[in-house]
Order: structure tokens, then C-alpha cells, then sequence
């Protein structure tokens, strides 16, 4: 009876993790732990608790076995590993640490958006109504929620299921995207098949926050490409990108107009063909002036008339054309020279050595000029030259005569500061009320007798003194002597010891309010501004047909933001995060390649080394 106890007495042990497992994973995959799950583990640990008793009472040499020891180190090192794993979940759903190891940072925010969220002044809240939304538009929000949890918040609503909401919001269609800030609510997009865009969502939302929007006006009228054309050769892409990125984009015709919009932040002039007229030219001039920002886009084999223009710049338009051997667009030759030397500036600074395409562009050249600041952005190779002969192609050859050889600079970012002007009114108009204590001045005069101390009195303030002294322009319009003149007076009444001196600090009182006055053109002329200037030997980089191609769209939007002179933490130019693709597209030729290699190659190497193996050791 004993051993047919003994024999069946191990079913405890089964039974009793098996009712425990099933309480455990009953509890945990419906999160209702009462009664059954609780039940079903308490039955489980009493039935594995006799069984304890049992092995301690009937057998008890089984605790000083080997097996035993080894049974329970092993048992309590899988229960450490398996605590160990349940803490480090723990912790990480609590914490909510992510990395994200895609190469291209598919799923983490831009940098501006990042800026934006965290810095937000008010609580948003983004209602998507749509009953199935796509599963990338519910992490992208559920990363933004990440950012701040207690300033964003999203909320997914069923149209049918809410139709208070569909008309308060003024729902028109399944998918809409509406931001609320406060009492404010605006549209952001309709989500159709494709998931809701992080530069969608960061634009709307700096925009119903009040951020300004970037206005950039294309110049026309000069055979530039249409702002609203579609097709490969315009720059309807371009604009879409500026647009999708919170700015404004308007056509300028300066003939009409006669001068820059004062909104404008970027003037942008691409591929002129026709010559730019002298009233234009100076309406550009004027914006200059002001601290505005032009970019010019200038193709090869075109006269656009802006050589003394850009020359006040120190840059000159090269008339040939870039030839690289080296680096070159398949399908196009060696005058679609590729990118990958790029100058140390903030347009280009992230570039690395990813290229832009440049099919068909003029180089460039500079000099130093004084005031202007010049930076080349792009480099060819060093075996490319400037062609001068284009009927020699396409199998050019250098020549030593005609042509210039490289690396040649395709762009070049220009910046000049501006000074402000009219200090000298500014400076001339507080001397007027200062003429009347000169009365008290004058017996200073007769009682200074000496040439020597002449000088000490003309060291005090000129507009205190005799009108001898206020007819010097020099000392009226050089505010910074201004300071000088005002500690003067402190020292008048140890030069000058007559009775009629004590009346000084009169006139020391009235020069206490000149620096007052004068310090407003003591900071203007600290006040700069800066114009910049951008200049590129090519437009075709950002047509439709090559926008999209590698860096390309970063180097324009980048120049944009440049130009603009938006300052890093508030440009919200973002990119989309591209999908690197990683498949393999086989011809039939590789596929067979691969199944022999599979199915014939590694079996035959293995049974030759097993069949070199038993020669070896028979």
C-alpha cells in the first residue's frame, strides 16, 4: 500500500502547478481575479503544500539528496530569472523608455516638434472622429503624449456614436483631425487612407498657438517656372514642401508692385531667363536695405542680367558649365554632377556625405568684399572643370586654354550686417533746451585766467557752455563723449573756487538728463541688421522632377530657413522620416543560383566534410 502511494503520490505535484498555471494565466488574460483564478491558485499551492509535507515526512532522505540540491538551485535560479524579467517589464512600462534603433528614426519626433510640445503654455487636445483610425496615426499621437502627458492629450471618437461631438465640431467627413487649445479649435487634416503626418500636426499647432508663418514670394515675370504649374519641370513639389512646413507662399511681379511686400521674409528668384529691369533691381536693393533676404537660382546658358547686382556681393556667375567625370547622375553624363562636398554652414551643416543632384549647373565665383561675409556651400570633385566648349560633348575633355579646373562651388550663402542710421539727429535735438544755463557760465570765464585751466573748462559740457562752445559740431554729434561730459562737472567746483561756483550744481543737474536722452543713440547705433543672400548655379535641383532625390529637398527648405533667419528652436521644417527599403528584387537567374546554393551546395559540403571526418578517425 506504501509504494502504490509512493507511485501515485508525484500526481500531487503536477496537479498542483497545473491548477496554480491555469489561475495565473486565467487571471492575467481577463484581469478578473475573483473567484475562479483565486480559487484555482489557492487550490494549487494547498495540493503542493501537502506534497511538501509528504516528501519531508515519508521520505526523508529526499532533501539531502544530490538531485534534490540540484533540482532546487535550478528551481530557484529560474524563478530569479523569471522575477528578474517581470521587474525589468515592470519598470519599463512604468518608465516608458524607447529606443529607437531604426536607421532612419522612423518613429521618434523631430527635434522642432520635440521643442514645440514640451514648451507648450497650454493643454491640447487632438480629436480624431474616426471609428477604425490607422494604427501609425495612433502611435504618432502616442508619441506626442509622451512627450508631456499632462499638457497633450488625444481623443478617438466614433462619429455615429457621438453626435454631439460631430456637431459641435462641425464634422463634414469620416477622418477629421481637429486641435483644441482653450476655447480655440482648428481643422488639421482629413485622414483618408494614409496616416496622419507629424508636419500636418506640429504646423497646426504652432499656428493656433500664434506662431508667425514664414512668407516667401516667388518672383515672375522673367520666364521663372509657375508657383501653380504641375509637371516635372515646375516647382509645384517645392511649394507643397514650404507650405507643409507653416509658410505662406505668393507670387511677386515687381514691374506691378514697384517694391517688396514689408511681410516678406524670403525672396526667392528661380531660373530666370529674361533680364531683370534697373527699377527691379533696385526695389531688390531697398529690400537689402531693410535686412531682407533674396535666394537666386540661376541656370547655365541664361543672361539674367545680374552681374553688377551680385557683384556688389563679390560673386560672379561663371558662364560655363560644371563637368565632374567622377560624380555624375546615371543617364544624364558627367554634366549632372553629383554633391558630396559641402561647406561648414547651418544649410548644409547635417549633410555628411549624402549628395544632391544638380543636373546641369554653372559654377560659381567669389571675392572678399568689405562688410560681406561669404560661405561656398557646395563642392564637385576634385578632377570635375568648367567647360567653356558644350559642342565638345558629351565625351569633354579638359582643356588648359578655355577651361577652369576644379573643385569648382556651386552655391554660396552671402550675409552683409546693416547699421542703423540717423544718429546724428537724434544726437543734435536734446542739445537745443541746454542753452540757457550759459548765463552762469560766463563768470567762470572771467575768473579762469590762466591758458592753463582754458582747457578744463572746455572739458565740461559743451552744451553748458558759452555759445563759443556750442558751435563745435564735433562735440555735439559725438555721443561718446557724452560720458566724459557728464563727470566733468563733478570736477568744476574743485578748479574753480569763487563764490559764483556753488550755482554749478545747477548746471550739473541739467546735463544729468543728457545721457538720458543721448542713450537712445548710444543703442541704436549697437542695433544691426542683417541681409543675406543665397546663390546657386542651378533651379532644375528643385523641380518636381529632382526635388524628392536624396538631400535634395533638405538643401532647399534648409536655404529657406536660413534666409529666413528662423532661429533653430522655433524652424519647424520637418522632413517625413523615409522607409529605407530593404528588399531583395531577385532576377530568375538569382533565384536558381540561391536554391542550388540551398539545396544542393550546403548538403554536399556537409556530407564531404562527415564523410573526411570518418576517413580521419576509422
Amino acid at each position: 500500500m506504501v509504494n502504490i502511494l509512493k507511485k501515485y503520490w508525484n500526481i500531487l505535484l503536477w496537479l498542483g502547478l497545473f491548477l496554480s498555471v491555469a489561475g495565473l494565466t486565467s487571471g492575467t488574460v481577463t484581469g478578473v481575479w475573483m473567484p475562479i483564478p483565486a480559487s484555482l491558485i489557492v487550490a494549487g499551492v494547498i495540493i503542493l503544500g501537502i506534497w511538501l509535507i509528504y516528501l519531508g515526512t515519508f521520505q526523508r532522505g529526499f532533501w539531502a539528496r544530490r538531485s534534490t540540491e540540484a533540482g532546487t538551485n535550478a528551481l530557484f535560479a529560474t524563478a530569479a530569472v523569471l522575477l528578474i524579467l517581470v521587474l525589468m517589464n515592470f519598470l519599463a512600462v512604468r518608465a516608458e523608455v524607447r529606443f529607437d534603433v531604426t536607421e532612419t528614426q522612423r518613429f521618434t519626433l523631430a527635434p522642432q516638434t520635440q521643442t514645440l510640445i514640451r514648451n507648450l503654455d497650454e493643454p491640447v487636445k487632438v480629436w480624431v472622429f474616426s471609428s477604425q483610425p490607422n494604427e501609425r496615426t495612433v502611435d504618432l499621437l502616442e508619441n506626442y503624449r509622451r512627450l508631456a502627458p499632462d499638457r497633450f492629450e488625444y481623443e478617438l471618437v466614433n462619429p455615429q456614436a457621438n453626435p454631439g461631438l460631430v456637431q459641435r465640431f462641425e464634422v463634414s467627413s469620416v477622418g477629421d483631425v481637429f486641435l483644441e487649445i482653450g476655447d480655440q479649435r482648428q481643422y488639421v487634416t482629413t485622414l483618408d487612407l494614409e496616416p496622419l503626418a507629424e508636419a500636418q500636426l506640429t504646423r497646426s499647432l504652432a499656428q493656433l498657438q500664434g506662431g508667425d508663418r514664414l512668407t516667401v514670394y516667388m518672383l515672375q515675370g522673367h520666364g521663372e517656372p509657375a508657383v501653380l504649374a504641375d509637371g516635372e519641370e515646375s516647382i509645384s513639389r517645392a511649394v507643397r514642401a514650404l507650405e507643409e512646413n507653416a509658410a505662406v507662399v505668393n507670387s511677386l511681379n515687381l514691374i506691378e508692385r514697384g517694391s517688396v511686400p514689408e511681410d516678406a521674409d524670403v525672396v526667392a528668384m528661380i531660373g530666370p531667363t529674361s533680364g531683370l529691369f534697373e527699377p527691379e533691381l533696385e526695389a531688390l536693393n531697398d529690400y537689402f536695405d531693410e535686412g531682407g533676404s533674396v535666394l537666386v537660382l540661376v541656370d547655365p546658358n541664361t543672361d539674367p542680367g545680374l552681374e553688377d547686382w551680385l557683384g556688389t556681393w563679390g560673386i560672379r556667375l561663371d558662364e560655363r558649365i560644371a563637368i565632374d567625370p567622377d560624380r555624375w547622375v546615371q543617364g544624364f553624363g558627367p554634366a549632372a554632377p553629383l554633391v558630396l562636398d559641402y561647406g561648414t554652414h547651418p544649410i548644409t551643416e547635417d549633410f555628411g556625405r549624402n549628395y544632391t543632384i544638380f543636373p546641369v549647373a554653372r559654377p560659381l565665383e567669389y571675392d572678399t568684399v568689405e562688410g560681406v561675409e561669404i560661405t561656398p556651400l557646395l563642392f564637385t570633385s576634385n578632377a570635375s572643370w568648367a567647360e567653356a566648349t558644350l559642342e565638345e560633348g558629351p565625351d569633354w575633355e579638359l582643356n588648359a586654354e578655355g577651361d577652369r579646373p576644379g573643385p569648382l562651388v556651386l552655391g554660396v550663402a552671402a550675409r552683409r550686417e546693416l547699421s542703423q542710421g540717423d544718429e546724428s539727429a537724434e544726437v543734435t535735438e536734446p542739445a537745443e533746451p541746454e542753452e540757457e544755463p550759459q548765463e552762469v557760465q560766463e563768470p567762470q570765464e572771467n575768473e579762469l585766467d590762466t591758458p592753463e585751466d582754458t582747457p578744463e573748462t572746455e572739458d565740461t559740457p559743451e552744451d553748458v557752455d558759452t555759445p563759443e562752445d556750442v558751435d563745435t559740431p564735433e562735440d555735439v554729434d559725438t555721443p561718446e563723449e557724452t560720458p566724459e561730459d557728464v563727470d566733468t562737472p563733478e570736477e568744476t567746483p574743485e578748479d574753480v573756487d569763487t563764490p559764483e561756483t556753488e550755482e554749478t550744481p545747477e548746471d550739473v543737474d541739467t546735463p544729468e538728463e543728457t545721457p538720458e536722452t543721448e542713450e537712445t543713440p548710444e543703442e541704436t547705433s549697437q542695433e544691426t541688421r542683417e541681409a543675406r543672400l543665397v546663390v546657386i548655379g542651378d533651379s532644375d535641383f528643385m523641380t518636381n522632377a529632382f526635388f524628392d532625390g536624396q538631400l535634395n529637398s533638405d538643401f532647399f527648405l534648409n536655404s529657406v530657413s536660413w534666409l529666413s533667419d528662423v532661429d533653430s528652436d522655433d524652424n519647424l521644417t520637418i522632413r517625413p522620416q523615409e522607409v529605407v527599403d530593404r528588399n531583395i528584387i531577385m532576377t530568375p537567374r538569382i533565384a536558381r543560383l540561391l536554391s542550388w546554393t540551398a539545396l544542393v551546395t550546403f548538403p554536399v559540403i556537409g556530407f564531404a566534410t562527415s564523410a573526411v571526418l570518418w576517413w580521419t578517425r576509422r
